[in-house]
């Protein structure tokens, strides 16, 4: 049954500008489907666990918080299966952030399968600092690269540090 007086409460904690804390979880508290929960700074974090989950620490297939853990999550620190948005975010899919790491990582340090980043690191890396088997950015080290500064076994660069250059320069005295 729907509990009106939590829902009241949840929309007095609206208007006062999150001042306190919340504590709603519908349409049960023993089976959540949407769980938020939060305690405002006062205390130590409360855990939200639901389908849907909100707080300071969320575990959930949605979940959005401080930590995060879930199929979809957004938080400082998430952690998803599919989609992972935060500070620092980890996933299995897509994962972007400030550290993002996972099969497609975007962000300021981006490592996973495909990484795009300032630093990238994975197996198709393009970045500022690019490191990788197929690789683009301003220095990038890896088997095949294109950049300023071409570390790597196959590529071009405006400083080429490559196998290929090498050994035509090579050839050239023999």
């Amino acid at each position: 049954m729907f509990e009106w007086r939590r829902l009241l409460r949840f929309n007095r904690y609206i208007r006062g500008n999150g001042q306190e804390e919340i504590d709603y979880q519908w349409p049960t508290a023993k089976l959540p489907f949407i769980s938020i929960r939060t305690s405002v700074g006062k205390g130590k974090p409360k855990v939200a666990i639901g389908v849907i989950a909100l707080g300071d620490v969320a575990v959930g297939l949605v979940a959005g918080g401080a930590v995060s853990v879930g199929l979809i999550s957004v938080g400082a620190v998430s952690v998803g299966w599919l989609l992972a948005l935060g500070a620092v975010a980890m996933s299995g899919g897509l994962s972007a952030g400030a550290v993002a790491i996972g099969e497609l990582a975007i962000g300021a340090v981006g490592i996973g399968q495909s990484a795009v980043g300032a630093v990238a690191i994975g197996q198709n890396a393009l970045g500022a600092v690019a490191i990788g088997q197929h690789v683009l950015g301003a220095v990038a080290i890896g088997e095949r690269v294109y950049g300023i500064v071409a570390i790597g076994e196959h590529g071009f660069g405006l400083v080429p540090i490559v196998g290929d250059f090498i050994r035509w320069v090579a050839g050239l005295f023999r």
